[in-house]
């Protein structure tokens, strides 16, 4: 996960990330991969949040490194995105609102507040044109309810491949283990998988090490005024 500088605010303007600079990687903390596309945003938390999905191409390049969309549909969509400049434009503007408005209702229920409802209604309507681009597959001993290859080689892919993990996370018991990084200024979310769910960063690494760090720095400050005193 790359490190993160500090942060404030709480949304991303669909309109601040098309002069961004294009990532080179993405982090894969969340436990979900619609967590991961929430967590795009870095400083989210910042008076200048960075937003890492700065053009088609990197919501491509995330969907790749995801693991959400086949490698054929991906080669299939990079070709066709540079001859719809303008169309390619308005599906990762909608994959801006898509994340902020699933980014407000996974804060809201990590907090016990109500998401609000045009927010439910916005993933509502993403996952409705999945739904009817989908099909039952039969897979082994079972099914499965796949977006149909036939139908889905549309720019919108993989924001379709992204409504369809949002609600089954939305109505999984996973859920309810949705924590906020404890960092003042992260903003990053996360499942708390710990035994006791008591993870408090979203990577000891980063975000839990600047804390120890800070709290360090506190304690040698305090004893340097005693000393003084």
């Amino acid at each position: 996960m790359m490190m993160k500088a500090d942060r404030r605010s709480q949304t991303v303007s669909d309109s601040t990330a098309s002069e961004a600079s294009s990532p080179t990687g993405f982090g894969f903390i969340g436990g979900d991969p619609s967590i991961d596309f929430v967590n795009t945003v870095d400083d989210r938390l910042a008076e200048s949040p960075s937003d890492r999905l700065a053009s088609y191409d990197d919501l491509l390049n995330w969907s790749e490194q995801a693991g959400l969309v086949r490698s054929e549909v991906l080669t299939s969509l990079k070709e066709a995105a540079p001859e719809r400049e303008q169309d390619a434009l308005r599906v990762l503007r909608r994959a801006r609102s898509f994340r902020e408005r699933l980014y407000r209702i996974l804060t809201a229920t990590a907090t016990g507040s109500s998401p609000d409802t045009r927010d439910l209604d916005g993933i509502t309507a993403v996952a409705l044109k999945a739904a009817a681009r989908s099909r039952l597959e039969r897979r082994g001993d079972g099914f499965a309810w796949i977006l149909d290859e036939a139908k889905g080689h549309a720019l919108d892919r993989p924001l379709w491949e992204l409504a369809r993990a949002a609600v089954a996370l939305l109505t999984s018991e996973s859920l309810k283990h949705v924590r906020q990084c404890a960092d003042e200024t992260c903003g990053w979310l996360f499942i708390d998988r710990s035994r006791n769910h008591s993870r408090r960063w979203c990577d000891m690494s980063s975000c839990g090490n600047r804390a120890k760090a800070r709290r360090n720095y506190a304690r040698q400050k305090a004893r340097r005024a005693a000393r003084g005193a």
